[in-house]
């Protein structure tokens, strides 16, 4: 009998993953995960913990700047009580803060400073806690942060990561804090989402940038865009836990995910504050040095042999909030700028590091102001009037959507091109349902890009006709787009005549 490769094993676990009703497979997965990282080992693969490089990885910290802003000031983290807070509350209280407080509404077990419990959605009590502990320095940290929780919590995670974040903007400026610094997400990159999580966390991330720009009260307000925090980590958690009961479920055999551990996240958050002003104020910082992204199933397997236990794995399938689909324009493949994870092709160009090497930054594109006001003020009404979850969550996905027709609106034709092409040409959007997948995305730029092409005289390099051409072969297949096609066929033609 032939030797079978870790590929028939992977898909032999597959086939193994959902049982019939009343069945169960878990001796027959165990066996097959055991044979599984023999052959994986035997490959050369599971020598060493897929993170073991990331748990090195550092943001060298601008110690000299940051206790300037901080020694003898009074300093609020909100959501301080989590993994990374708690960290960041150790990390703060060595620069000699004349108060560190926590104002979350779980009690700190451990760490530095004082515990205020208070809702970031209640803004009265905000309010009354800001007056009480005169803060000079903020760091948000406060959200419903978990994709999974945040689709089954939607009226929840958008009151605290939307209207929470506008409502710690107006404290800041109402109670004199000097500087402000905000934790975002990587997940921002992405123009359009069907996620709460990441949709939420982009309206936050539009309103702390739009406070930023109008430098309006005494407030500076600074930014970091984070990815997958190592310690804090949702995916490590659950393998530890699948461990322990002896299956460990995982969304895919493919799955990967960037990370970086809680030095380099809290080193963030201060050279943040450290250099604020330094840079654009719409920008935001993040780790230069991510790595590779870690495939989950690598991860669990190399646990498992580490653990000694018999444990099998199985494949859940992508839940709701994890499935975003790659669109290849989010990234810019124009060879003059560096890839870089957590920067879409519209910040590229805006790049910028620090003196040390070990961050990142970019500019984020402004939303027209009332544009972003006017979504924000109709998605309020409809969090107010509206109990039901769904329809919530189609009002943020509208208001994300709006907003990043205001951006596209801005931006300048040649480079709105670019972005589609890369991302519809044929040749990386599939056929079929690979390239509908894409078509909202791909009708929000083509309905911003179209008008800008088809005015008289309008200036492009000379590969604007094979681009014209690609466009329309993939729309031409995409139901709904035909109408499109037809125009980038015309402007196709128009360039061939010229």
């Amino acid at each position: 009998m032939p030797t079978l490769t870790s590929t028939d094993l992977i898909r032999s676990i597959a086939d193994l993953s959902h049982p019939l009703p009343g069945q169960s497979n878990e001796t027959e997965l165990r066996r097959l995960t055991r044979a599984l990282i023999g052959t994986m080992q035997a490959e050369g693969r599971l020598a060493e913990s897929p993170m073991e490089l990331a748990l090195t990885r550092t943001v060298d910290l601008h110690r000299e700047s940051a206790e300037q802003r901080l020694r003898g000031r009074r300093v609020l983290v909100t959501g301080g009580s989590g993994c990374v807070g708690t960290r960041l509350r150790e990390l703060l209280a060595g620069f000699a803060p004349a108060a560190l407080l926590n104002l979350d509404l779980v009690p700190h077990d451990s760490g530095e400073g004082s515990w205020i419990k208070a809702d970031i959605r209640d803004m009265a009590a905000l309010d009354a806690a800001f007056a009480a502990a005169r803060p000079e320095v903020v760091f948000h940290l406060a959200s419903i942060r978990e994709p999974g929780k945040a689709e089954l919590v939607v009226h929840e995670a958008v009151d605290t990561n939307v209207f929470g974040t506008a409502n710690i903007i107006e404290a800041c400026r109402a109670h004199g804090v000097r500087h402000a610094v905000y934790s975002s997400t990587g997940k921002c990159y992405a123009y359009l989402t069907d996620h709460v999580y990441t949709a939420s966390k982009k309206l936050a991330e539009a309103q702390w940038m739009a406070a930023a720009r109008e430098a309006r009260g005494p407030t500076a307000f600074a930014m970091t865009r984070f990815t997958h925090v190592l310690e804090n980590g949702i995916v490590a958690r659950d393998i530890a836990d699948g461990i322990e009961h002896g299956m460990v479920g995982l969304h895919g055999p493919d799955r990967h995910f960037n990370i970086q551990n809680l030095r380099q996240a809290t080193h963030l958050l201060l050279n943040a504050l450290a250099l604020c002003g330094t840079e654009a104020p719409d920008s935001f910082w993040s780790a230069v040095d991510l790595g590779w992204p870690v495939n989950t199933l690598e991860l669990a397997l190399f646990q498992i042999a580490r653990s000694g236990r018999d444990v099998g794995v199985y494949f859940l399938g992508v839940p709701k909030g994890y499935d975003e689909s790659f669109f290849r324009g989010q990234f810019d493949w124009s060879g003059d700028h560096d890839y870089h994870p957590l920067v879409n092709a519209l910040e590229a160009p805006g790049v910028f590091t620090d003196s040390t090497g070990t961050m990142i930054g970019a500019r984020i594109l402004a939303c027209p102001p009332e544009v972003l006001q006017q979504e924000l003020r109709q998605l309020r009404a409809r969090l107010d009037s509206e109990i039901q979850d769904g329809a919530v969550k189609q009002a943020l996905l509208h208001a994300v959507t709006q907003v990043t027709a205001g951006i596209f609106s801005q931006v300048e034709a040649g480079k709105l091109l670019d972005i589609l092409w890369w991302g519809a040409a044929p040749e990386w959007a599939g056929t079929g349902d690979g390239a509908s997948r894409y078509r909202q995305l791909m009708t929000l730029l083509a309905d911003q890009v179209l008008p800008k092409l088809e005015q008289p005289g309008v200036a492009l390099d000379s590969s604007a006709r094979g681009k014209f051409t690609d466009i329309a072969a993939t729309f031409g297949i995409v139901p709904g787009l035909e109408g499109r096609a037809a125009r980038f066929s015309t402007l196709a033609k128009s360039r061939q005549a010229a």
